[in-house]
């Protein structure tokens, strides 16, 4: 049986939810705390996801990321007090990862809003991240079609390839990644998963615009800690132009998920590590199983979860 992982649940809430996908009205949105919405048996969706971690047998005792004041008396389990925005959650989740683990171990960081069963977790792990496990980023990719995913389907898409001569697949983000903190930029991480999640709803075809510009920004503020420190100023120019290409590449659908994994692990990854797990320090893996892609963002993904 393999080691039981650590495992964070992020249930914080943006003071500033972006704007409604297109097809939607902001009052199909779910507003708020998510994880403490009830599904319809009148569960809580925190409860529910807790007690399907801890019967998959993979994880050690979960311990969620957020407000106490909203959380307490709900779940039965440690919480890390933490309220304010996105970027505020990342900072003290990697500050609490480091106090309280080695900065090298494995540790699980789940959204508090998918509802897999444990065993989907069970497989998940067996089959996608178990043959990676010396991997510094795991990450799983959903591949499906969008009438597959019902109320769901209206969730974005990206077409990559499994090799050269191959296809493209349809794949969705999943919601379970396990990293190893201290192999990562943390900084550049937390700032990457920011703009990601501001600009997640808008149009592909103009987002990379506001995230070239938006990165370039973050990342031009990295480089001038760079020169205070005696390093090259890399960031602000190597990793906007690095993702503007594989964008406009993932666009003719021509980019393969080998090269995603190298354009990412460049990014993302501290130089020293960068030829660690046989020279795949990144690795992002394919499932069929919906439910990790399948993030409760509406009414209605709501409803149909607790069916």
């Amino acid at each position: 049986m393999p080691k039981r992982l650590p495992l964070l649940i992020l249930a914080g809430s943006d003071p500033q939810p972006g704007p409604a996908p297109a097809g939607l009205a902001q009052d199909d949105m779910l507003s708020g705390f998510k994880a403490v919405y009830r599904l319809p048996s009148g569960v809580p969706l925190i409860s529910e996801l807790i007690q399907r971690f801890n019967a998959s047998g993979r994880f050690e005792q979960p311990i969620l990321i957020g407000p106490r004041r909203v959380h307490e008396g709900i779940v039965d389990c440690e919480i890390v007090d933490v309220e304010g925005s996105l970027a505020t959650t990342l900072e003290h989740t990697y500050k609490f990862i480091t106090r309280r683990f080695h900065h090298l171990d494995p540790v699980a960081i789940s959204a508090c809003d998918i509802l897999p069963t444990p065993d989907e977790i069970r497989s998940l792990l067996e089959t996608n991240y178990d043959p990676h496990e010396d991997a510094q980023f795991w990450w799983q990719l959903v591949d499906t079609k969008p009438e597959s995913l019902n109320v769901s389907s209206w969730k974005q898409s990206y077409q990559l390839r499994p090799d050269t001569d191959q296809p493209p697949m349809n794949l969705y983000p999943g919601h379970l990644v396990i990293v190893r903190v201290g192999a990562l930029r943390m900084r550049v991480v937390n700032s990457v998963l920011q703009i990601a999640y501001w600009y997640r709803n808008r149009d592909l075809r103009t987002r990379h615009v506001h995230v070239a510009i938006e990165s370039f920004r973050r990342l031009l503020a990295e480089d001038i800690r760079s020169l205070t420190s005696l390093r090259l100023p890399l960031f602000s120019i190597s990793i906007p132009i690095r993702g503007l290409l594989a964008y406009y590449k993932m666009v003719r659908k021509q980019l393969t998920l080998r090269e995603f994994e190298h354009h990412v692990a460049k990014t993302l990854v501290r130089r020293a590590f960068h030829k660690s797990a046989q020279g795949r320090p990144v690795r992002f893996t394919v499932t069929p199983i919906l439910a990790f892609a399948k993030d409760i963002d509406t009414k209605a993904e709501l409803a149909e979860a607790g069916s």
